[in-house]
C-alpha cells in the first residue's frame, strides 16, 4: 500500500478539492485507491450504510475514487452542536459536551485513528490522506491528530498547498514550513500554490526562492476554477484533468511509486 498525504496552510486552502482529484485520477489509471482523514471538525456530514457518520467532504472524495464510503475513512468527526460538541469515534456518536475535555480522549482518539488508517491501507493500493487546517499549528501541536499523528504513524510523503487567491502565499508556505514539527519535517516533498489567476511566470521569482531554501519542489500551480460541480461523474473527470495539466506527475509517480 501506498500514501501521499495533503497537508495545507490553512483551512479552506484546497486540500479536499485536490484529494478528491487525485482519487479520481487514480480511479481512471486502474488504481484501487481511497481517501483518508484522520479528523473532521464539520457540521456536515454522510450516513453510511451500515448506519455510521463520516464527513461530507470524505463522502464525496470516496465517490471521487469510485470507492464504498466507510467509517474508517474518516475515524473521528467533530461536530458543532450549539453549545456542545459531538464527537463520532468510528461512525458512532463518542460524546456530548465541552469540547475543552477533547483532550482527556486522546489515547482512544489516537488508537482510532492507527486502527483505521491499517484496515484501509490493507484494502487498497493506495491512500491519499487528507490533513485538517493548517499544519502548523504551533499551540496545538500536542493534540494535533489530524496532520503531526497521521503524519508520524503512515510515515507519508506530504505536500503542502496554500492558497494564492487572497495574497500572502510566499509568506504562508514558507512560514508553515519553517514551523513544521520536526518530527515530520523531512516528510515534506514539495509544495502546491493553488486558486491562481494570471501569467505563471510572474509567480518564478517566489517559487524560485522558497525551492532554494526549504529544498522542496513546486509540485503544480492550480489556476482558479468555478465551473466544476461536484458531486458528479463529469465533475469528478473535470478535476483529475485539472490535476494532470498543472501538476508535477513524474513528482507525484516517484513519491507513490506508481505509473500515472
Amino acid at each position: 500500500m501506498k500514501s501521499l498525504m495533503i497537508v495545507g496552510t490553512s483551512s479552506s486552502c484546497g486540500k479536499s478539492f485536490i484529494t478528491a482529484a487525485l482519487l479520481r485520477m487514480l480511479r481512471n489509471k486502474g488504481y484501487a485507491a481511497a481517501p483518508f482523514k484522520a479528523q473532521n471538525i464539520s457540521s456536515k456530514s454522510y450516513v453510511t450504510e451500515d448506519n455510521r457518520e463520516i464527513a461530507y467532504s470524505t463522502y464525496i472524495q470516496a465517490l471521487s475514487a469510485g470507492a464504498a464510503p466507510e467509517a474508517d475513512m474518516n475515524p473521528i468527526l467533530i461536530k458543532p452542536a450549539y453549545d456542545e460538541t459531538q464527537i463520532f469515534m468510528n461512525g458512532k456518536l463518542f460524546h456530548t459536551g465541552c469540547y475543552t475535555k477533547y483532550g482527556d480522549f486522546l489515547p482512544e482518539i489516537r488508537a482510532s485513528i492507527e486502527s483505521s488508517f491499517e484496515r484501509l491501507a490493507a484494502k487498497y493500493d493506495i491512500l491519499i490522506i487528507e490533513g485538517a487546517g493548517s499544519t502548523a499549528e504551533i499551540n496545538l501541536a500536542h493534540e494535533d491528530v489530524a496532520n503531526i499523528f497521521t503524519a508520524r504513524i503512515t510515515k507519508s510523503p506530504l505536500l503542502l498547498v496554500s492558497d494564492i487567491h487572497y495574497g500572502g502565499v510566499f509568506a504562508a508556505i514558507n512560514g508553515t514550513i519553517d514551523l513544521l514539527d520536526e518530527s515530520i519535517k523531512d516528510q515534506l516533498e514539495g509544495f502546491i500554490i493553488n486558486r491562481y489567476q494570471g501569467i505563471k511566470d510572474i509567480l518564478q521569482p517566489g517559487i524560485d526562492f522558497l525551492e532554494k531554501k526549504h529544498g522542496v519542489p513546486c509540485a503544480g500551480v492550480l489556476p482558479y476554477q468555478q465551473d466544476i460541480v461536484v458531486p458528479d461523474e463529469q465533475g469528478f473527470d473535470l478535476m483529475a484533468e485539472l490535476l494532470e495539466s498543472n501538476m508535477d506527475l513524474g513528482l507525484i509517480s516517484r513519491l507513490l511509486g506508481v505509473a500515472l
